[in-house]
C-alpha cells in the first residue's frame, strides 16, 4: 500500500535545478499532453480530475516555482516565465500561453465544471502556438475534443496512447493519476 501511495505522488520536476538544460518547446509539448490528459481524467474519474485542478489553481498566478505545487503548475510556470529561468532552459520566445484563458479551465474544472467549446478553443489556440507537435497529440486532441461521442475501444485506444506518450524516466503526478484511475499499464 505505501509503494502505491508512493507511485501517485510522483513529480516530476521536485527541484528547480531538476529542468537544467531542458528545451521549453518540449515543456510546451508536455503541457499540451498534460491538458489532454487532465481532460481524460475529467471524465474517467471526475473527482480526481477536479482535486488535481483545484491543487493546480491553488495558487492564482504562474509567477515561480514552487516545489509544493503540481507538475503542470510547474511546466506552465516555466513557459510563461521563460525569462526568469533563462540560467535553466533553452528558450523559445515564440511560445506563449494564453494564461487567462488557462486560468479560466482550470478554475473551472476545479470547481467541478467544464467548459467544451472554451477547452476546445484553447487547445486549438495551444496547437497552433507549440510547432512540434506530433501527430499522436494532434490525433489526441481530436479525439477528447469528440470525447462523447467516441467508442469505448477509442476510448482505451486514446488512454493508453496518452500514457504512451507522456511516460518518462520520473514520470509526473498526474501520470501517475491518471494511469490508476485509467487502470491501463501502457
Amino acid at each position: 500500500m505505501e509503494f502505491i501511495k508512493e507511485l501517485v505522488e510522483a513529480r516530476m520536476y521536485r527541484k528547480l535545478e531538476s529542468v537544467k538544460g531542458t528545451d521549453v518547446q518540449t515543456l510546451a509539448g508536455l503541457m499540451f499532453d498534460h491538458m489532454l490528459m487532465l481532460k481524460l481524467l475529467y471524465y474517467i474519474d471526475k473527482p480526481k480530475a477536479v482535486k488535481y485542478a483545484s491543487n493546480t489553481m491553488s495558487f492564482q498566478n504562474f509567477k515561480g516555482f514552487r516545489q509544493s505545487q503540481t507538475d503542470l503548475y510547474n511546466i506552465i510556470t516555466l513557459i510563461t516565465e521563460q525569462k526568469k529561468y533563462a540560467d535553466k532552459l533553452f528558450n523559445n520566445w515564440d511560445i506563449t500561453l494564453p494564461e487567462l484563458r488557462l486560468k479560466r479551465i482550470l478554475r473551472d474544472m476545479g470547481n467541478g465544471d467544464l467548459n467544451e467549446r472554451d477547452f476546445s478553443q484553447t487547445m486549438m489556440i495551444l496547437q497552433r502556438r507549440f510547432k512540434g507537435l506530433k501527430g499522436d497529440q494532434l490525433w489526441l486532441r481530436r479525439i477528447a475534443q469528440e470525447w462523447n461521442k467516441q467508442s469505448s475501444a477509442v476510448h482505451r485506444s486514446a488512454m493508453a496512447r496518452i500514457l504512451q506518450t507522456v511516460r518518462r524516466p520520473i514520470n509526473t503526478d498526474l501520470y501517475m493519476t491518471f494511469m490508476q484511475s485509467a487502470r491501463i499499464t501502457p
